[in-house]
């Protein structure tokens, strides 16, 4: 049995999709919590520009500010949330660009004319709608429910339904991109914890920036979430999740050595397995940094 590494107590949909292309990625980034050192440029910016969303919803819609009011403390939001972090020059993804995105994002979608408009769930507004819920699985140490977190960046009304809503900043929007979002099992595990909550969500709304050197973009993908398929991920989650654990404790993780090797750039840890021996470039290149959901959340 594995004991040198704990069995993670809290499983999020980033966890679920990295032990699905991977049980190895999974193992070094979320039971050794091995990351590469520094950080990502895309990774800092989304997480600003999410962070910018939520604090232009929040004086909005919870605080009674003007739209004008709002739009201002979103990008001062974006401005502080990016820090002084220094991305490689030429990057789509400054803190210039980024604060170009907020204002064009209010360009294209106001507050005060959004047709998306921030839902009350019971009697608060759900901006950064956020939940952590016990599952029907004991953690192999110790015999807790296992929790599934989730956060969404806001839960909306659309259309005389309520959906789930999330942006994602690119650097370009194709043909293809709305659809990439069809069957993604983050959303329908935002729906799941709606419905465990009371509610009946129709479907999640998901809106892309794309963010380029000159100009920015920007799409919309609306997504069903009936449910036979929250029902059909629910099932599925219960069994990876169950798959993670027997992993765990006979310590045998399966490699995936396909499309995943490269997916987005290359995995963070292809160096790793491309080595008779992972242990020096993980003491050299990588540091301990442990992902927990809920902390985050």
């Amino acid at each position: 049995m594995n004991q040198l590494s704990e069995f993670p107590p809290v499983i999020d949909s980033t966890m679920l999709a990295a032990y699905r292309s991977c049980p190895m990625y999974f193992k070094q980034a979320y039971i050794d919590h091995w990351k590469l050192q520094g950080e990502s440029v895309d990774l800092h910016a989304g997480a600003a520009f999410a962070k910018a969303m939520e604090i232009g919803r929040r004086a909005f819609y919870v605080d009674g500010m003007s739209r004008e009011d709002s739009e201002a403390e979103a990008l001062q939001a974006m401005i502080e949330a990016y820090g002084d972090f220094e991305a490689p020059e030429g990057h789509v993804k400054s803190l210039d660009r980024m604060c170009g995105a907020v204002e064009f994002y209010y360009e294209n979608y106001p507050l005060d004319t959004d047709v998306a408009r921030v839902a009350k769930l019971g009697s608060t507004y759900a901006v950064e709608f956020s939940f952590g819920m016990p599952l029907p699985i004991k953690h192999p140490v110790t015999g807790q429910p296992i929790i599934i977190s989730g956060k969404a960046d806001a839960g909306v009304n659309y259309g005389g339904g309520l959906y789930i809503m999330d942006e994602k900043t690119t650097s370009k929007l194709g043909d293809k991109w709305a659809r990439q979002w069809d069957l993604r099992g983050q959303f329908t595990c935002y729906a799941w914890a709606l419905r465990q909550l009371g509610f009946k969500p129709a479907g999640s709304i998901v809106r892309g920036i794309s963010i380029l050197k000159t100009n920015y973009d920007t799409k919309e993908a609306i997504i069903g979430q009936p449910e036979w398929k929250i029902n059909r991920w629910y099932e599925g989650m219960l069994l990876t999740v169950q798959h993670m654990i027997d992993d765990w404790r006979s310590g045998k993780w399966e490699y995936n050595l396909g499309e995943s090797c490269n997916a987005y750039g290359s995995c963070s840890f292809k160096m790793c397995c491309d080595s008779p021996d992972p242990e020096p470039w993980l003491k050299t290149y990588y540091e301990k940094r442990e992902w927990n959901p809920l902390h985050k959340h």
